[in-house]
């Protein structure tokens, strides 16, 4: 009994030894990071300044203005800018369709000679549009012919010279802006933007005979 009892006292302080020593023999050593969180910490440290907010995207489409005087006539567009990948269509399908070629332009084909929007959107609701007339704009001209609506403007203005009277004025994408004007004195006409939204629209301006002329506005923030 006495040497059970004395190998037993002898027998736990021994074992807490071999305890205490497994656990000091692990300090001062790591696993290996398989999270990666050291590295990525390592190499993006913390810092307190600002960093700077993305602008606003603005898509706009070249060329803006387009003629097409013939049956069967293509025009090409190409878009520039945006968010994403571009969706097509016009404005009249009677006059004319839209077939996009690859991932930044498209093709516009005349079915019947007439005024008619190309337009293009974004995958974040960007627009741009381009007018097509069916003859040219040189006996017309609008001014000015383009305009920049930024910092939150809103309002813009514009005038024709040249053709016969009376005219009508219309926007090309009422979702970027409308244009108004008075029938008693249609050579003049108001564009108001709809706020917060930005891209490219087009003001088209037609007399009695069919005479077109347009003005380009580019709305950023």
């Amino acid at each position: 009994m006495k040497i059970w009892r004395m190998g037993l006292w002898v027998g736990l302080p021994m074992a807490c030894l071999a305890v205490l020593l497994a656990f000091s023999g692990c300090e001062g050593t790591t696993e290996e990071d398989s999270s990666g969180v050291d590295a990525y910490l390592a190499a993006h440290p913390y810092t307190s300044v600002s960093r700077d907010t993305p602008s606003a995207v603005v898509l706009t489409l070249s060329p803006a203005n387009g003629t097409a005087n013939i049956i069967g006539q293509t025009l090409v567009f190409k878009a520039s800018g945006g968010d994403g990948a571009f969706h097509w269509g016009v404005s009249d399908s009677r006059n004319g369709k839209i077939d996009s070629k690859g991932a930044d332009q498209a093709i516009y084909t005349c079915i019947v000679v007439g005024n008619n929007d190309v337009i293009v959107q974004d995958e974040s609701g960007h627009y741009a549009v381009a007018h097509i007339s069916p003859v040219g704009t040189d006996t017309m001209t609008i001014s000015p012919a383009s305009v920049s609506l930024s910092g939150g403007a809103l309002y813009a203005s514009f005038s024709v010279s040249g053709g016969t009277p009376p005219y009508s004025w219309t926007s090309g994408n009422p979702a970027l802006g409308t244009v108004s004007y008075s029938a008693s004195s249609s050579y003049v006409a108001a564009y108001k933007a709809v706020a917060g939204a930005y891209g490219q629209n087009a003001v088209t301006v037609i007399d009695a005979n069919g005479r077109t002329a347009s003005a380009t506005i580019t709305q950023t923030p």
